[in-house]
């Protein structure tokens, strides 16, 4: 996968947004790290929305021969994502803007709480968006 560009599925847009430098092992922070750190540059960076692995994925532990072991349940999560946001595969769209939606139809609708409750990261995100609205 080409990293110059930033692929990702509708549901790690959402982790991205509460994103505190915690994960899995150090590969997978270190790559989510460096993608976040993109994305919060300022810069108007662009993204592509895709629905399967994105740049995020090939340092997961969860991936069992290039396949995600919670499959199911991510795909499950982005395609309400993508619903909700009128997002489809293939979308090139700024972060600035995909953020937006995501705010919108998502955290301020409190949406992904429902989502995300069978994740592991769960109480981190809440904890940060607890913060954030204050």
């Amino acid at each position: 996968m080409d990293q110059s560009i930033i692929r990702l599925r509708p549901h790690h847009a959402l982790c991205l947004r509460h994103y505190v430098g915690k994960g899995y092992n150090d590969d997978f922070v270190a790559n989510m790290s460096e993608i976040h750190a993109r994305l919060q540059s300022g810069e108007r960076e662009m993204v592509q929305i895709i629905m399967h692995r994105d740049s995020l994925c090939s340092p997961c532990p969860h991936q069992v021969n290039a396949t995600c072991d919670r499959e199911c349940w991510v795909q499950q999560i982005d395609r309400v994502v993508a619903k909700a946001c009128g997002l489809r595969s293939g979308l090139w769209l700024p972060w600035k803007d995909l953020c937006a939606m995501l705010d919108q139809h998502i955290f301020n609708q409190e949406k992904w709480q429902e989502l995300c409750a069978g994740c592991p990261w769960y109480d981190v995100c809440r904890e940060v968006h607890e913060k954030q609205k204050a």
